[in-house]
């Protein structure tokens, strides 16, 4: 069997770099012969040498690879930045929430104008919180729909979706909406 010391006098190193070569190498020294661990070591000197791996054994290629890859998404966002087609999600928020909270007291505005109408012209009085609820169980509806997750028709029969609405209709307040 051979020890850290022998393999260190063929290899030209102290046994405490033979120790930390085997670890990297993954070579249990115990149970290979003295030829494995030089090939092992050699074409580990050989990566390093040629640029395609650190000295602590990093691939530097796939490093190489993977940063291309970053600054080449990096650069098509840009340029679709530039082509408008991409939106900045904190500039567009606050025209969104107020576009819903918009939408939202044109559909009440509606209930009472729908009230109105009836009375006019067919003089039928209709409760107004009857109306107001219609809308309210709308709103509650559109507050659950996240397109991302689900179709309409999923969300309006099983209910799921956010919690933690500021309102009753989960529209107003600071809430943001997902937009998909």
């Amino acid at each position: 069997m051979l020890t850290q010391q022998e393999i260190g006098d063929h290899l030209d190193l102290s046994q405490a770099e033979v120790s930390k070569l085997m670890a990297e190498l993954g070579i249990d020294w115990r149970v290979v012969d003295l030829a494995e661990i030089r090939i092992a070591y050699i074409r580990k000197l050989r990566g390093v040498a040629s640029g395609h791996r650190s000295h602590d054994g990093m691939d530097l290629t796939r490093e190489r690879v993977l940063t291309e890859k970053i600054d080449r998404e990096m650069k098509q966002l840009a340029l679709a930045e530039k082509r408008g087609q991409l939106v900045n999600v904190n500039q567009l928020e606050p025209e969104l929430l107020q576009m819903v909270g918009a939408f939202k007291a044109e559909l009440f505005a509606r209930d009472d104008k729908l009230r109105a109408e009836l009375e006019a012209l067919y003089g039928i009085e209709v409760d107004p919180q009857l109306l107001e609820d219609h809308t309210r169980a709308t709103l509650k509806q559109l507050a659950r729909y996240d397109a991302e997750h689900q179709s309409a028709a999923e969300a309006s029969s099983d209910g799921a979706g956010a919690g933690g609405q500021d309102d009753d209709d989960g529209l107003g307040g600071g809430e943001a909406a997902h937009v998909g």
